[in-house]
C-alpha cells in the first residue's frame, strides 16, 4: 500500500464565505477549475531532494493578476482552524469570521457525503482596529455518563492584534475576553490529554499556549475547561432570564518572557521535563564552576521549543531553509502499527504466547510548499521521502496537534472519534482531504517482502492499464501477479484493483478470484489437515500459524472451511469432532459463550468465588518461577470449604491466558451469577445455589454491571406469594402452606429471603458507587471482532435501566420484615399491615419505574406496631443466639441460618427503625436490656455505648438489677438470705418484694457481675435523679451478700 491522498468532505458554498471575508472579489464568479487528481502520487521511489529542484516553476503573469490571483489564493491570507472531530471550521479574515459546520447531504451523484455549511459570520472586532491573528477550535468533553469520551460542544479561541484573547460559542457568543498581554497575539496552540507511550513517562497537563512577539503565555487546561463550562451555562441563563450582564472571571495564567531572540514564528509546548543528573551537572557546573553544589534531585521546568530567526531552531537537519520551502506548512502524523500485519521475525515461538510485543509507532512529517504546489510525506525515523503529490498552490495545510479537552486516562479511552491528523483544504476544487501514510513506510529493509509486494502491485497496475488483444495472456499473467503477493492486506489490495479495472470481461474475473479461492482452500489444508488427521501435533501447527502472521479471524475461517469440505474424512477422528463441536458451539453462543462455558464448569465444580479472585491474582505475580504449592496453599485459605483443587488452579490459568478478555474477572461473576440462578430456578429447594448467585453478585467490582442485574424476575415472584400467605396467617407460614403457595420448603423460603435482601442492598450499595465509576469498555479477543450474532449477558445486562433507588429501598425493608418473621418464626405479625396504603401499592412494582412512596409523618398506630416488631426482632435476635437450656439442647429458634452467613440483627433492627420513623434509641436500650436478661454482661456493656439516652436505660437496668438481686434474697429461701434480708432498709427490702425475677431469661449470674452491673447504673444515674438513693442501697445489698457468713 502506498501513501495517499482520500477526500472526505466537500465545502457547500465555499464562495460565499470568500465573498463575505473579501467583498471586492463579489463582482466575478470564477469559473472552470480544473479539479487534479489527488490520488496519484508522483513516481517518488528513484527520486531525491535533487528531483525538485531544477527550476522553481514561475506564476504566468495576467492582465489584474492581482485580482485574479487573490480569487485562487485568498485563503493564504485568511485564519484557519479545524476542530480535531471535523465538526467545526473556522475561516477569519480582518475583523470577520464564518463558522463552517458540518452537514450531511447527496450528491448529484446520490451518494450521501458530509459538506461544510455556513453556520454562522459576522464580526469579532470589540476594540477599534483590531485584527484576528490566530483561532484555534478546541472541543471539550462531555460530563454526562451516557456520553462519556465524547465532545460536548465546541469553543472557538480567537488571538488579536491588540493583544486580546477571546473564546465563542458555535454560535459566535462571547463567553470571555482577558487581555493578557500589550502586543499582537502570534499563534495559539493547545495540547490536550494523551495516555504516556512509554512506562515512566510523567503524564502531561492539559493547556493553552498563547505566543506573543516576546512572550509565550499559559492557562492550565483544567481550570480553563470549568471556567468555559460555568461561562457558557451564565450565557444560556442570561439569554432565558433575557439579562445580558454577565461577568466571567478572570483567567489564571502564566507569563514567559522570551530573551536573546529577534522574531519568532512558530512555538511548541513540550511539557514538564526533569533533567538528568547528567545535564543537571552540567548546567551547575557552567554556571557555578566546579564548586557549584546540586540539589538531590533535578528540579522539574516547563520546556518550550521556539523557531524563527537569530537564533533558529529546527527538528531535523533536513529541514533546510531554501527557497524551495519558503511559506512552507508542515505538521505530523502519528500511524501505530497493525500487529497483524507485522514481519514474522525468525525466533522461538510459543504455541500459546504473543511474542510479537507492543505495537511501534512511526512518525511522518508532512510538507506543504504552496510556491510549488506540492505534498510532500517524510519519514522522520530514517529520512527518505515516502509521498509526494501535486495539489495546487491555493491550498490550506491544518495540522490541529491536539484532540478533546478535558479527558482523562479512563475517559480518553472509552470513545474514540473520528479524528484526522492531517486536512488539506483546496479552495479551488472545494474539498477538504487527508493524508493516509501506510506505517510498513517507516522500515528501512529495501528488500523485504513488503516492498516486492508494493513492486508487484505496481507491475499489476501498469498491466490493467495496457491495451492487449490476448486477453487469456493478460489473465494468466494477472493470476501469477497475485498469487505472488505475499501479504494478506496487500493481495486485498490487489484484488479490489483488479475487480474495478473496466478493461476486463466477467469471465476474467471470474476466473481469477476462483484461482485465488481455491489457493486459500489449499493453504486452509495445508495448515491443518495433519493436525485433525491425527499426523501432527496441536504445537507444530501453531508454531507454522505464528509464523504466517495470519489474523485469528482468516485462521478460523479456514478452519472452518477444511471442515465442511472434507467432513466425510473427520468423522473417522473422535478428538477432531469433539474439538470442532466446542468450536462451534462457543461460536453459536457468539462473544459470551467462553465465559458461559466456563461458569457452566465453575457451577459443576461449585467452588467459592473467592478462589477465582485468588487464580486471576497470579497472572501478576512478579516471580513466575514460584512454586506451585504456595499457589495451592494460596486457594487452601478458602475458608469455606477443605477441598481438593487438583489441576483446578492450573486450568484456571490456562483459560485466563488463553482469553483475557472474555474471561475479564467482572464478566466471569457475571456469567456464573446467571449459571446458578438458571440452576436455582430448576430446583428451588436448592437454596445454595441462590446463595451462590450472590456471593458471585458481590465479587462484581463494577457497580454498572452489579447495578444491571437480572435476578429480579425471581424475586418479584416469589415474593410476592410469600407475603400474601403470611399475610394470612398472621405468623410464618408453616412449610406445607409454603410448597402449596411458592413451591418451596420453609427452610428453602427463609434462606431465599435472606438471599433476596443480600440482592437488594447489593443493588442500592451499587447504584451509590456507580457515579463515581466509568461504565466498562468491555474488550475481546481478535477471532470475535467480525462475528455478528446476539450480544453477550453483560453487554445486554449494561443495556438494562438503572434502578430507582428508593423504590429498591422500600423492597429492602419489606424482605427484611419477611426475613424476619421467617427467621425466628414470628407470631401475631401480619407484614403488610406495617405500611399505609402508598406504601402497599409500591410493592413489586418495576424497580427502574418511579412510584409514589410514603412521606412525611407517619400514623402513630403505624408506628406503635413498627416498634412493637423491631422489639420483637430483637427479642428473639438475642434468644437465638444466647438462650440457655437445662438439657444443653439449642431451641428451634436458635439454629443458624441455612446456607450462608446470617444477619447482624441487632444492627438491622435498628436501621429498620431509622427506615420507619422508630426510635432508633428505643430499639438500642432493648438491646441492652435483653443481653442484660440473657447474662451476658460484657456484650451489653460494649452496647451501652451506642445508647443516647443512658438516662432512661439506668432507670430500665435498675429494675432487671432488682429482679436478679429478689432472685437470690427471697426465692432461694435459704437462711442466709433471711438473715441478709432482715438487715436491709424497709424500703429496699419493700421494693425486691415487689419485683418478679420469673422474667429473667438467665438466674445464674454470678453475684460479683451483679455488682457491676450496680456500679454501671450509678455511673449512668444522675445524682439529682429520683431513683439514685435506691442505687445507692443496691450497692450496700450486693456487698452484704458477696460476704461470706462467718
Amino acid at each position: 500500500m502506498a501513501c495517499s491522498i482520500v477526500q472526505f468532505c466537500y465545502f457547500q458554498d465555499l464562495q460565499a464565505a470568500r465573498d463575505f471575508l473579501f467583498p471586492h472579489l463579489r463582482e466575478e464568479i470564477p469559473s472552470g477549475a480544473v479539479r487534479r487528481d489527488p490520488g496519484k502520487s508522483t513516481n517518488w521511489e528513484d527520486d531525491g531532494w535533487g528531483a525538485w529542484e531544477e527550476t522553481e516553476p514561475q506564476e504566468p503573469e495576467e492582465e489584474g493578476n492581482t485580482c485574479k490571483t487573490q480569487k485562487t489564493s485568498w485563503l493564504q491570507d485568511c485564519v484557519l482552524s479545524l476542530s480535531p472531530t471535523n465538526d467545526l471550521m473556522v475561516i477569519a479574515r480582518e475583523q470577520k469570521a464564518v463558522f463552517l459546520v458540518p452537514k450531511w447531504k447527496y450528491s448529484d451523484k446520490g451518494k450521501e457525503e458530509m459538506q461544510f455549511a455556513v453556520g454562522w459570520s459576522g464580526s469579532l472586532n470589540v476594540e477599534e482596529g483590531e485584527c484576528v491573528t490566530s483561532a484555534l477550535c478546541i472541543p471539550l468533553a462531555s460530563q454526562k455518563r451516557s456520553s462519556t469520551g465524547r465532545p460536548d460542544w465546541t469553543c472557538i479561541v480567537v488571538g488579536f492584534t491588540s493583544g486580546y484573547v477571546r473564546f465563542y460559542t458555535e454560535n459566535g457568543v462571547l463567553l470571555l475576553a482577558q487581555l493578557l498581554n500589550e502586543d499582537t497575539v502570534l499563534q495559539l496552540k493547545c495540547r490536550t490529554y494523551e495516555i504516556p507511550r512509554h512506562p515512566g513517562v510523567t503524564e502531561q497537563n492539559e493547556e493553552l499556549s498563547i505566543l506573543y512577539p516576546a512572550a509565550i503565555v499559559t492557562i492550565d487546561g483544567f481550570s480553563l475547561f470549568q471556567s468555559l463550562r460555568a461561562c457558557r451555562n451564565q450565557v444560556a441563563k442570561a439569554a432565558a432570564s433575557g439579562n445580558e450582564n454577565i461577568q466571567p472571571p478572570p483567567l489564571a495564567y502564566k507569563k514567559w518572557g522570551l530573551q536573546d531572540i529577534d522574531t519568532i514564528i512558530d512555538h511548541a509546548s513540550v511539557g514538564i521535563m526533569t533533567l538528568s543528573p547528567f545535564d543537571q551537572m552540567k548546567t551547575a557546573s557552567n554556571i557555578g564552576g566546579f564548586n557549584a553544589a546540586i540539589k538531590n534531585s533535578p528540579p522539574a521546568m516547563s520546556q518550550y521549543i521556539t523557531v524563527g530567526s537569530n537564533p533558529f531552531t529546527g527538528f531535523f537537519y533536513a529541514l533546510e531553509n531554501t527557497k524551495r520551502y519558503r511559506d512552507a506548512q508542515i505538521g505530523w502524523i502519528q500511524i501505530v502499527e497493525d500487529l497483524h500485519e507485522r514481519v514474522p521475525e525468525k525466533v522461538d515461538f510459543s504455541p500459546f504466547g504473543n511474542t510479537q510485543g507492543p505495537s511501534r509507532v512511526a512518525q511522518f512529517l508532512v510538507i506543504y510548499a504552496p510556491r510549488r504546489g506540492i505534498l510532500e510525506v517524510w519519514s522522520t525515523q530514517q529520512g527518505p521521502r515516502v509521498g509526494a503529490f501535486n495539489v495546487g498552490k491555493h491550498c490550506r495545510l491544518l495540522y490541529p496537534g491536539y484532540k478533546i479537552m478535558g479527558l482523562n486516562n479512563v475517559t480518553s479511552q472509552s470513545w474514540q472519534p473520528q479524528t484526522y491528523q492531517i486536512c488539506l483544504v483546496d479552495p479551488v476544487s472545494g474539498s477538504v482531504k487527508t493524508v493516509n501514510v501506510p506505517f510498513h513506510l517507516a522500515l528501512s529493509d529495501k528488500k523485504s517482502e513488503r516492498a516486492k509486494d508494493m513492486h508487484l502491485v505496481k507491475k499489476l497496475a501498469a498491466l490493467l492499464k495496457t491495451k492487449s488483444p490476448n486477453l487469456d495472456l493478460v489473465e494468466t499473467e494477472i493470476k501469477e501477479l497475485i498469487l505472488d503477493i505475499k501479504y494478506p492486506a496487500t493481495k486485498k489490495q490487489a484484488l479490489e484493483s483488479i475487480l474495478a479495472s473496466k478493461r476486463l470481461p466477467f469471465s476474467c474475473l471470474r476466473n481469477i478470484t476462483q484461482t485465488l479461492m481455491d489457493t486459500l482452500k489449499n493453504q486452509g489444508s495445508f495448515f491443518f489437515w495433519k493436525c485433525l488427521h491425527g499426523e501432527s501435533s496441536t504445537e507444530d501447527m501453531c508454531h507454522t500459524l505464528e509464523s504466517a502472521g495470519l489474523s485469528p479471524q482468516l485462521l478460523l475461517s479456514l478452519l472452518l472451511s477444511v471442515w465442511l469440505s472434507k467432513e466425510k474424512d473427520i468423522l473417522d477422528k473422535p478428538q477432531s469432532v469433539c474439538c470442532l463441536h466446542t468450536m462451534l458451539s462457543l461460536l453459536s453462543k457468539m462473544k459470551g459463550g467462553i465465559a458461559d462455558s466456563v461458569a457452566k464448569w465453575i457451577f459443576k465444580q461449585d467452588f467459592s468465588p473467592e478462589i477465582l479472585k485468588l487464580a486471576n491474582k497470579q497472572r501478576d505475580v512478579e516471580n513466575p518461577d514460584q512454586p506451585k504449592e504456595g499457589i495451592n496453599r494460596g486457594f487452601l485459605e478458602v475458608s469455606e470449604v477443605e477441598m481438593d483443587l487438583g489441576a483446578i488452579p492450573d486450568l484456571l490459568h490456562l483459560t485466563y491466558e488463553q482469553f483475557p478478555c472474555s474471561l475479564e474477572l467482572d464478566v466471569l461473576h457475571a456469567h456464573c451469577c446467571w449459571e446458578y440462578v438458571v440452576q436455582w430456578n430448576k430446583d428451588p429447594e436448592e437454596a445454595r445455589f441462590f446463595v451462590r448467585s450472590i456471593e458471585h453478585l458481590k465479587h462484581i467490582l463494577n457497580a454498572h454491571i452489579q447495578n444491571a442485574s437480572r435476578l429480579l424476575h425471581s424475586l418479584q415472584r416469589a415474593s410476592l406469594l410469600n407475603t400474601d400467605s403470611a399475610t394470612r396467617v398472621g405468623k410464618a407460614p408453616k412449610d406445607r402452606l409454603c410448597r402449596r403457595d411458592v413451591g418451596m420448603s420453609d427452610t428453602a423460603v427463609t434462606s431465599f429471603l435472606g438471599s433476596c435482601l443480600d440482592l437488594l442492598q447489593t443493588l442500592m450499595e451499587a447504584d451509590v458507587s456507580r457515579d463515581e465509576m466509568q461504565v466498562p469498555v468491555l474488550d475481546t479477543e481478535d477471532a470475535w471482532l467480525s462475528v455478528e450474532g446476539p450480544i453477550s449477558i453483560v453487554e445486554l445486562a449494561l443495556e438494562q435501566k438503572h434502578i430507582h433507588y428508593p423504590l429498591v429501598e422500600h423492597h429492602s425493608i419489606l424482605c427484611s420484615i419477611l426475613y424476619a418473621v421467617m427467621r425466628f418464626s414470628l407470631k401475631s405479625v401480619k407484614p403488610l399491615s406495617l405500611f399505609d396504603s402508598k406504601g402497599k401499592n409500591a410493592f413489586f412494582k418495576d424497580l427502574t419505574s418511579i412510584q409514589l412512596l410514603p412521606s412525611g409523618e407517619m400514623d402513630p398506630n403505624f408506628i406503635s406496631a413498627r416498634q412493637q416488631f423491631l422489639l420483637k426482632v430483637v427479642s428473639a435476635a438475642v434468644q437465638a443466639q444466647h438462650s440457655i437450656r437445662k438439657d444443653k439442647d439449642p431451641p428451634e429458634e436458635a439454629t443458624t441460618a441455612p446456607f450462608g452467613k446470617d444477619q447482624d440483627w441487632p444492627v438491622l433492627a435498628v436501621d429498620l427503625a431509622h427506615h420507619l420513623q422508630v426510635s432508633e434509641d428505643v430499639i438500642r436500650r432493648h438491646y441492652v436490656g435483653e443481653l442484660y436478661n440473657y447474662g451476658v454482661d460484657h456484650l451489653a456493656e460494649e452496647a451501652i455505648l451506642q445508647v443516647h439516652d443512658k438516662e432512661v436505660l439506668a432507670s430500665q437496668l435498675l429494675v432487671l438489677t432488682g429482679q436478679r438481686l429478689a432472685h437470690a434474697l427471697l426465692h432461694t429461701q435459704t437462711k442466709e438470705g433471711m438473715e441478709l434480708l432482715a438487715r436491709l432498709s424497709p424500703t429496699l427490702c419493700t421494693w425486691l418484694k415487689a419485683m418478679d425475677p420469673q422474667d429473667l431469661q438467665n438466674t445464674e449470674v454470678p453475684i460479683a457481675t451483679t455488682a457491676k452491673l450496680v456500679n454501671k447504673v450509678i455511673e449512668l444515674l444522675p445524682e439529682k435523679h429520683g431513683q439514685y438513693t435506691l442505687a445507692l442501697h443496691l450497692i450496700e445489698a450486693v456487698e452484704a451478700i458477696s460476704i461470706p457468713p462467718l
